[in-house]
């Protein structure tokens, strides 16, 4: 009896390996930048900061979740209104941390061209969004 229990669970130990180690090793192999690429896609479509918020870092998505859903929404809003599009990785730094400094180049709301610097962290197996500072030169 005992050995057939060892056995039902080195089986099924075996096949979570099999079968979810490509996926961690996949996720794994994501670069920062096509993480931020994807971040970028996912908040063009984005109708709610919920849409993002699997993009977060825990610590910035822990303050959106706090915030009371009426303020969320309209913070969200002002955030999509003064978006940058047509956004490129311009060069990619590892950090010290761990994380990768992204610099950026885009297109403001007034159609004025912008860089950006994108702090992006690993958590866990997982790349996210850290923090995220643009400037437009007048």
């Amino acid at each position: 009896m005992r050995i057939r229990q060892v056995a039902h669970w080195s089986i099924l130990a075996l096949l979570t390996v099999v079968f979810l180690a490509p996926a961690a090793t996949k996720a794994q192999g994501k670069t920062a930048q096509q993480f931020y690429q994807e971040y970028v896609a996912a908040f063009a479509k984005a109708k709610t900061i919920d849409d993002i918020l699997p993009f977060m870092a825990a610590e910035n998505r822990k303050q959106a979740e706090a915030t009371p859903k009426a303020e969320r929404d309209k913070m969200f809003e002002m955030i999509k209104m003064f978006g940058h599009t047509d956004i490129k990785v311009l060069k990619e730094e590892k950090g010290a941390d761990g994380g990768t400094m992204l610099s950026v180049e885009g297109v403001d709301s007034d159609k004025k061209k912008s860089t950006g610097q994108i702090t992006i962290v690993r958590e866990g197996a997982a790349w996210k969004i850290g923090k995220e500072s643009w400037m437009t030169k007048s």
